[in-house]
C-alpha cells in the first residue's frame, strides 16, 4: 500500500491542507507545534475511523483534541492511496452529522463500502490495535503497548495456511468443548429418560401384580352354592310365613267357593309357581357367578402375560445402551480431537514463536551492525540480548539500545501480522534517543526493507543522515 496524497479538509489546525507522498522515504518536516502529530492522527483516523469516548473521557479524547479550530461541524478529510496496482480515494467525515465514509476505486470507477469491510480487505485485515503497535509509531512510543502482546499471542495460537485461510485452534477447541458439553447434557437426558421409562414399566408391573392379587382374592371367595344354601336357610321363616299366607288364601277361596278342595289346590299351585321362580332366579345367579369367575380367570391370565411382556421390555430397556454408547463414543472422539488440536497448536506455536524470535534477531542485528548476536524471547515475552558472552536484560543496556529492541520487535511483528499488505511505516520523532551511528544503521535498514516510509521530524538529523548515505527521499514541509 502506498499513500499518495492526504487532504485535511478541516481537521485540527488545518483547512484545505494537501500533503503529497511518494514511494520510498518521505520526510514530513516541521518545527514543534507545526501539526506533525495532527497529520499522524489524521492518517490513522482515515484508515480506521475515530471513536468517541464517553463521559468525562470525551473531553480529552482524540475527537475533542482535533476538532477543527473553525467551523466544528465541518470535520472531514480524504486520502488517495494505491493498493494492488489500483488507485483509491477514501473520504471520511468525523463530525456529528458526518456522512457514511466513501471509498472509490479511481482506476475503474468501482464503488466500494467501508462499512461492509472493503477497506479492511485492502488493509490486509489488520486491526487498529495491530496498526498502532507495528507500523505506526507515535512520539516517544517505540515501546509497544499491551495490545501487541495480545495480538502476537493470538497469532501464535493460530494455524497459518496459504491465502486467506486461517484456523484458530483456541476457537476450534472452544467449539469442541461446547459440543462436548451439549453431548454430556444429552447423555444425562437420555439416561434420565431411560430410567424414567424403566421406572414407568416397573410401576405398570406393580399395578398389574396388585390387580392379580385382587382377582385372586375374589376368586377365593365362598362358592355360590354355599351362598345360595345360606340364603335358603336364612329365608325359612319367610317361606313358612308365605305358606301360611297361601293356606289362609286357600281357606278363604274354599269358603267362598264352598269347596274344601280349592283350599288345598290353590295354595299348592301358588307354592309350585313360587318355587319354580326361585329356582330360575338361583340358576340365573349361578350362571352370572360362573361368568364372572370366567372373566376373572381370563383377566388373570391376560395380566400374567402382560407382566411377562413388561418384564421382558424392562430387561431390554435396562440392557439397551446403544444410544448412550453412540453419544459416549462421540464425546470420546471430541475429547481426543481437543487434545490433538492443542498438541498441534502448541507445536506450531513453538515454531512460529521461534520464527518471530529469529526475525527480531535478524532485524536487531542489522540495525546494531552485528553488536548483538540474537534476541531471546521467553514465553512471557521477556526479552534478553545475547552478546555472545552473556545474556542481558533490557534494564542492563542503554536507553537507545532498548529503543532499537522495541523497533525491531515492531518491525518483526509487522512482517508477521501485516503480511497480507505491506503498509507504510510511520515514524513520528522516533529517533530522538538515537545517536548518529544508530540513526544511520536504522534508516539504512528501513529504507531497504519498506516500500514506503513516512518520517515526521522537527530537526534535520534524519535528512542529513539520508543525504550522507545517498538514500533517495522526498521532503514535505508542514
Amino acid at each position: 500500500m502506498i499513500i499518495n496524497r492526504l487532504i485535511l479538509k478541516n481537521f485540527g489546525k488545518f483547512q484545505g491542507k494537501e500533503i503529497l507522498l511518494k514511494e520510498g522515504v518521505n520526510v514530513l518536516f516541521g518545527e514543534n507545534e507545526s501539526g506533525k502529530s495532527t497529520v499522524h492522527v489524521f492518517l490513522q483516523s482515515m484508515l480506521f475511523g475515530m471513536k468517541r469516548a464517553r463521559g468525562k473521557a470525551s473531553k480529552t479524547d482524540l475527537y475533542s483534541r482535533y476538532i477543527p479550530w473553525e467551523n466544528e461541524n465541518w470535520y472531514e478529510g480524504s486520502m488517495i492511496f494505491t493498493c494492488g496496482g489500483r488507485k483509491f480515494r477514501l473520504e471520511r467525515g468525523f463530525g456529528k452529522f458526518a456522512k457514511v465514509p466513501a471509498l472509490v476505486c479511481e482506476t475503474d470507477g468501482e464503488m466500494l463500502s467501508v462499512e461492509q469491510g472493503d477497506l479492511a480487505i485492502l488493509l490486509g485485515g489488520i486491526t487498529e490495535n495491530i496498526y498502532e503497535n507495528t507500523v505506526s509509531i507515535g512520539q516517544a512510543k517505540s515501546r509497544t503497548e499491551e495490545g501487541l502482546l495480545r495480538e502476537i499471542r493470538d497469532y501464535l495460537s493460530e494455524f497459518q495456511g496459504t491465502g486467506d485461510f486461517r484456523f484458530h485452534p483456541e476457537k476450534a477447541v472452544e467449539s469442541l468443548k461446547k459440543r462436548r458439553k451439549e453431548l454430556e447434557q444429552k447423555e444425562k437426558e437420555v439416561l434420565a429418560e431411560k430410567e424414567n421409562l424403566y421406572q414407568e414399566i416397573v410401576f405398570k408391573i406393580r399395578h398389574e401384580e396388585e390387580e392379580i392379587e385382587n382377582i385372586q382374592r375374589k376368586l377365593r371367595e365362598k362358592p355360590v352354592e354355599d351362598t345360595s344354601t345360606k340364603i335358603v336357610q336364612d329365608a325359612v321363616k319367610e317361606k313358612l310365613l308365605f305358606l301360611i299366607a297361601l293356606i289362609l288364601v286357600g281357606i278363604v277361596i274354599g269358603v267362598l267357593g264352598k269347596s274344601f278342595l280349592w283350599t288345598i289346590i290353590i295354595p299348592f299351585l301358588l307354592y309350585l309357581l313360587e318355587r319354580r321362580y326361585k329356582k330360575q332366579k338361583l340358576k340365573e345367579k349361578k350362571a352370572k357367578v360362573q361368568e364372572r369367575r370366567k372373566i376373572f380367570t381370563e383377566s388373570l391370565q391376560e395380566r400374567r402375560i402382560k407382566i411377562e411382556n413388561l418384564k421382558e421390555e424392562a430387561t431390554e430397556r435396562k440392557a439397551d445402551y446403544s444410544k448412550i454408547e453412540k453419544i459416549r463414543k462421540e464425546i470420546q472422539a471430541i475429547a481426543m480431537a481437543e487434545e490433538k488440536i492443542k498438541e498441534a497448536a502448541a507445536n506450531l506455536q513453538k515454531m512460529t514463536a521461534q520464527r518471530l524470535q529469529d526475525k527480531i534477531s535478524e532485524i536487531f542485528s542489522e540495525i546494531t551492525n552485528g553488536k548483538y548476536r540474537r534476541i531471546l524471547l521467553t514465553e512471557n515475552f521477556d526479552i534478553y540480548l545475547d552478546t555472545g558472552e552473556k545474556y542481558l536484560q533490557l534494564y542492563q543496556v542503554s536507553y537507545g539500545t532498548v529503543e532499537q529492541v522495541y523497533l525491531a520487535l515492531r518491525l518483526a511483528c509487522s512482517e508477521i501480522l501485516c503480511k497480507e499488505e505491506d503498509l507504510p511505516l510511520i515514524l513520528d520523532e522516533t529517533f530522538a534517543m538515537y545517536d548518529e551511528k544508530r540513526l544511520i544503521q536504522t534508516l539504512k535498514y528501513i529504507s531497504r526493507r519498506k516500500t514506503q516510509v513516512i518520517l515526521f521530524s522537527s530537526n534535520k538529523r534524519e535528512i542529513q543522515a539520508l543525504d550522507k548515505m545517498g538514500i533517495p527521499f522526498f521532503v514535505s514541509k508542514l
